[in-house]
């Protein structure tokens, strides 16, 4: 489910300038259309062949599995360890990650590269905090943990954020790869958006979570498989690791140690560490799509060794896309395709990277394809399913409790068909934003900072009430999204963006010196035009920032309007820091027989 990019504000050209990149642009339109060439019939071999096996999955688990919504939700609450971490890792990863992060490090230098860490440190916590209520009251939808601390009116409002949320970022999944298979192939990226979308929908609905977590599984392979190939002939051709350090190091790229303060500075070790930890600790701790696949295993153990498990392979792929963007600048770094034209938007350098870098070789640009493609179907999956059941579990069950079994699954896949259906329209939208990255991270910096912010609020502060809870996750959501729509209007006006490297178009056979001078011109916006200092905040802080405005206000607005009194609470709706030891046990009590028996059926 975490993306990067950047996006590069553009001044306005006079008449001169805009004659002069007219002509270029039709030169590297000429050179474009000779890279889709290269896209041949093995290489749609293979990508086809990606989405026929996800099919496959998806009809083998429908004939296999049962019509019970146990079965088609939970999976029966019989997945093993290691096809939930790999789920999970897939779902981790979408296919805006595999080219936006790139596309960052080769415009911001490394200081990204801190991520796997924030991951690192987020596992703990969620795997023996958060995750060990979800397991110990055995709900079904995590905002049922909602209903249960606060009342139903807080459980709706959570629900409806969420399928808000995943209704944009399933968009922005699907949007991002179509964009990638355009670079290299030509096809028209809404006709890729249809294809992805029947076949994601199809297979989603058919198999329910198993076929997700098993194609989830195929997928995260075809990621690897296609990036570490990629790599290895970009570091070949650049001559070797020690050239692609070395023209990273000259650019002042290489950078790892930048502990500026200003809250407004993109990446630092702060902003990447402490943001990355809230932002991924909101992902793995309280989102349903994660949350259903660990509740999807019989054990609390088990659930905790995939979650660390999946730390290993999601880590191991976002670094090796960090890697992956100081490789990219090695190959372009006196050429920069961005400056020149070449390409419309940073996150299509990592395709153009991979026609350049492997496009005369068969089958490798497939790989490629597939391997992004794969990254967006694993999300597109998640949200799907995870979207049909809290409809049916918060939407749908309470008003009609005595639902039969049968009818219950078969609506479910309805929801499915019908939410994969208004995520084309969805798609239409999400085309308008200027840059991938930066819509993504604000409305879900906007959405998870509210979510784990009333959680957290149920789970540790046990004066908590729902008048406190419910204020302080609309107001959340609400500055937030001021903040991310803010942000976005101060982009589309020309911010300038405060760590852009410098890019060089010396080794450029079609510029000349004075061109290279008006395309770094274009790199900068001005001073003048610097937005409210407030909307420059660095997007990696908005998670950490919504949650806190939960925590204060909610608890503010408890006490102002009689708190919770903690003693008549269920002792298993609240977390304590000892859950983090196996060795500690939760006693019984009259109250904990209530949430015990909690059923999907």
């Amino acid at each position: 489910m975490w993306v990067t990019g950047s996006a590069v504000a553009l001044r306005p050209f006079n008449g001169p300038q805009r004659a002069i990149l007219n002509h270029l642009q039709k030169m590297e339109d000429s050179a474009l259309s000779r890279h889709q060439l290269l896209f041949g019939w093995v290489d749609y071999l293979l990508f086809a062949s990606t989405l026929l096996v996800s099919l496959l999955i998806g009809v083998y688990h429908a004939w296999r599995g049962g019509n019970s919504t146990s079965e088609y939700l939970m999976g029966g609450k019989s997945m093993g360890i290691f096809p939930i971490a790999m789920s999970l890792a897939a779902s981790s990863i979408s296919g805006t990650t595999l080219l936006g992060t790139p596309a960052d490090i080769y415009l911001t230098g490394t200081m990204y590269s801190w991520m796997p860490l924030a991951m690192f440190l987020c596992t703990p916590a969620t795997g023996y905090l958060y995750l060990s209520v979800f397991h110990r009251l055995q709900v079904v939808s995590a905002n049922q943990y909602l209903e249960l601390r606060f009342n139903h009116i807080v459980r709706r409002i959570a629900s409806v954020l969420y399928i808000i949320k995943q209704l944009f970022y399933m968009a922005i999944v699907v949007y991002a790869p179509s964009l990638a298979l355009k670079q290299v192939t030509g096809i028209n990226v809404y006709l890729s958006v249809g294809v992805m979308l029947g076949v994601c929908t199809f297979y989603t609905a058919l198999g329910g979570i198993k076929a997700v977590v098993w194609t989830d599984t195929l997928q995260i392979f075809v990621m690897y498989g296609s990036f570490i190939t990629v790599l290895v002939k970009g570091i070949n051709d650049a001559g070797g690791l020690g050239t692609v350090w070395q023209r990273n190091l000259d650019s002042s790229r290489v950078e790892f140690f930048n502990v500026d303060f200003d809250p407004t500075t993109r990446h630092t070790i702060w902003s990447v560490i402490i943001g990355g930890f809230f932002y991924w600790t909101s992902f793995y701790g309280v989102d349903q799509s994660i949350v259903q696949r660990f509740l999807a295993m019989p054990t609390l153990r088990r659930a905790q060794i995939s979650m660390w498990c999946n730390l290993v392979a999601a880590a191991g792929i976002v670094g090796f896309a960090c890697f992956g963007g100081t490789v990219v600048y090695a190959k372009y770094f006196d050429c920069d395709p961005l400056t020149s034209k070449v390409i419309e938007k940073a996150d299509q350098i990592m395709p153009l990277f991979v026609m350049d870098t492997v496009g005369n070789l068969p089958g490798l640009p497939g790989l490629f394809v597939a391997g992004v493609f794969s990254g967006a179907l694993s999300s597109l999956s998640s949200g799907l399913n995870s979207v049909a059941l809290i409809v049916l579990e918060d939407f749908i069950r309470p008003f009609f409790p005595s639902i039969e079994d049968q009818t219950a699954t078969k609506v479910t896949k309805g929801v499915a068909i019908l939410f994969g259906c208004i995520n084309f329209g969805m798609v239409l939208l999400v085309a308008q934003v200027q840059t991938i990255l930066d819509a993504t991270l604000s409305f879900n910096g906007a959405v998870n900072g509210a979510m784990i912010g009333v959680f957290t609020l149920g789970m540790f502060v046990p004066s908590a009430n729902a008048i406190g809870a419910g204020f302080g996750m609309l107001i959340s959501f609400a500055a937030m999204m001021w903040l991310g729509v803010g942000s976005q209007i101060a982009k589309s006006r020309g911010l300038r963006h405060n760590q852009l490297k410098t890019l060089s178009t010396a080794g450029c056979a079609s510029f000349n010196s004075t061109i290279t001078a008006i395309s770094q011109g274009l790199m900068k916006g001005s001073e003048d035009e610097a937005p409210f200092v407030i909307w420059r905040i660095s997007y990696l802080w908005y998670t950490m920032i919504g949650m806190l405005i939960v925590l204060i206000l909610g608890t503010i607005v408890s006490f102002m309007t009689g708190r919770q009194n903690p003693r008549l609470l269920d002792p298993k709706l609240l977390c304590k820091f000892s859950d983090c030891f196996p060795s500690c046990k939760i006693g019984d009590s009259p109250q904990n027989n209530k949430t015990n028996n909690i059923e999907l059926d």
